[in-house]
């Protein structure tokens, strides 16, 4: 049986998600010191992983706390052999139970590249809602992103 366990990442795991991040994200990778502080400074900062005699990273999610009522994803990425069975969905549920597990927090926002349709069709799946404005060059590589909104008490 395979046991998946969710944890908060920690130094030590530093060199694995920057090789994941900027594996899948390529020039819209957070840099390696901005992780740190995230690593550092998170508010939630958490791994998914594959409990064995090795320690597998499947992935990771990162949340912030930008204002007083809500936070929002910064980051949920899953190593491509991992991809398109359910480690996403379970990760990102996951997460939302630990938010709603904290006092004040009502609300959850991300933002998604607009041509990343298997994220946006994951965050709408936990009824996360895609604001219609584009957020024209968000990313470094110039796309655009969607502003996608989750209540959490709705």
């Amino acid at each position: 049986m395979v046991l998946m366990v969710i944890k908060e990442v920690n130094p030590r795991d530093l060199k694995k998600i920057v090789y994941l991040e900027h594996q899948i994200f390529k020039e819209d990778a957070f840099s390696k010191d901005l992780m740190e502080k995230f690593i550092a400074k998170n508010f939630l900062f958490l791994k998914l992983e594959i409990s064995k005699l090795k320690k597998h990273l499947i992935g990771f999610i990162i949340v912030i706390k930008d204002q007083k009522e809500m936070v929002n994803i910064v980051n949920l990425l899953i190593n491509p052999k991992f991809q398109n069975k359910g480690y996403g969905s379970y990760l990102l549920q996951q997460t939302i139970e630990k938010i709603k597990q904290l006092k004040n927090i009502n609300k959850i926002v991300l933002n998604v590249q607009i041509s990343n349709l298997i994220a946006i069709k994951l965050y709408e799946k936990f009824n996360f809602k895609k604001n219609p404005i584009v957020c024209e060059n968000y990313y470094q590589s110039g796309e655009g992103a969607y502003l996608m909104e989750l209540d959490i008490y709705s």
